[in-house]
């Protein structure tokens, strides 16, 4: 029998990562899904032992997933949650999520690298926005200037001097509180005299901007393993600031194309360089066909282009999981 797959994630994304577990288990693997949410509403028993002799166990439900016991492991959105009671209110919520990210900082890194299919530590250094730009430089992408400053003046001088000139602000996390909910920021396009008004109430630190890029389609390209699956993203005008704003209406269309020359194996030199088997690249391709880097989310979403598109992402998770269990079945 081979030893189990541990899946770390939290029920509420269980469409994602349950179709992996199911391949998982009909190529004789057995799975553990270990849910954070069904673990704070205690539903499910989660136990670290470490006795004054230094012995460290780990058990999830009864099962042993002390490193030694598994054979692969998925770090899969473990902070992606909801409370498991009504809590109105917003702080508590965070609190919750904080210590949730801490407690998992400290456990999981007990486990070897090579046993993840991207470790925590490589996933939480990926997330880095800057850091992403300055790797994308070095593997050959385009990538846009990009400004992050305390002085609106600094900003709009960078990037707002030529007449017409348009830019974009985003959000360093992109969630705020509202009303006491979460709520997506999505990207949003400004102008000098847009700007001009957002400064009159409003800080620009923290935040980051860039120079508007024109659009003729836009790209979603997924990498697991050693296989790349694009999808091209068009938009009408009412969609060019951020598609997922707008991506269950027909404002937004995905298709299955083929990616320009060279792009596929940057991507796979993109990921080397961080060390991950999984990363969702987001680009822009210009009028003139230059192919921009916009950021590569290290744990991203992927089931909508599973159903639209047909990619078998999940398959090809599965297959890099067995081989990683495969390369660790004699430790």
């Amino acid at each position: 029998m081979n030893r189990p797959v541990l899946i770390a994630s939290a029920h509420v994304d269980e469409s994602t990562y349950k179709p992996v577990s199911e391949i998982l288990e009909r190529n004789n693997y057995p799975v553990v899904e270990y849910q954070t949410d069904k673990v704070l509403s205690g539903e499910d028993e989660y136990i670290v032992d470490l006795t004054s002799d230094g012995e460290l166990t780990m058990s999830y439900n009864g099962t042993s997933i002390t490193p030694e016991d598994l054979s692969a492991a998925w770090y899969r959105k473990v902070g992606s949650f909801d409370l498991p009671y009504e809590e109105p209110k917003i702080a508590k919520r965070l609190y919750v999520n904080n210590e949730v990210r801490t407690l998992h900082g400290m456990t999981w890194s007990l486990y070897p690298e090579d046993i993840w299919l991207s470790s925590p530590n490589n996933l939480a250094r990926a997330d880095h926005k800057l850091g992403q730009m300055l790797v994308a430089r070095e593997v050959g992408f385009s990538i846009p200037r990009t400004v992050i400053s305390s002085d609106w003046d600094t900003i709009g001088e960078k990037l707002l001097s030529d007449e017409g000139a348009r830019m974009v602000i985003k959000m360093l996390r992109g969630v705020i509180s509202e009303h006491d909910q979460l709520k997506a920021v999505y990207t949003h396009i400004t102008d000098r005299s847009a700007m001009e008004g957002l400064s009159s109430y409003t800080f620009p630190f923290p935040g980051t901007y860039q120079p508007y890029v024109p659009k003729s389609r836009e790209w979603r390209v997924t990498a697991a393993g050693d296989n790349v699956f694009p999808a091209a993203i068009y938009t009408d005008e009412s969609a060019k600031d951020d598609w997922r704003r707008h991506q269950t209406t027909a404002a937004v269309q995905f298709k299955k194309e083929v990616l320009p020359d060279g792009i596929a194996e940057r991507c796979m030199l993109y990921l080397g360089k961080m060390s991950l088997r999984f990363g969702a690249f987001d680009f822009i391709e210009t009028p003139d066909g230059d192919i921009v880097f916009l950021e590569c989310n290290p744990n991203g979403q992927y089931g909508w282009l599973e159903e639209e598109l047909g990619f078998p992402i999940s398959e090809s998770i599965a297959a890099e999981l067995m081989k990683i269990a495969q390369a660790r079945q004699h430790i």
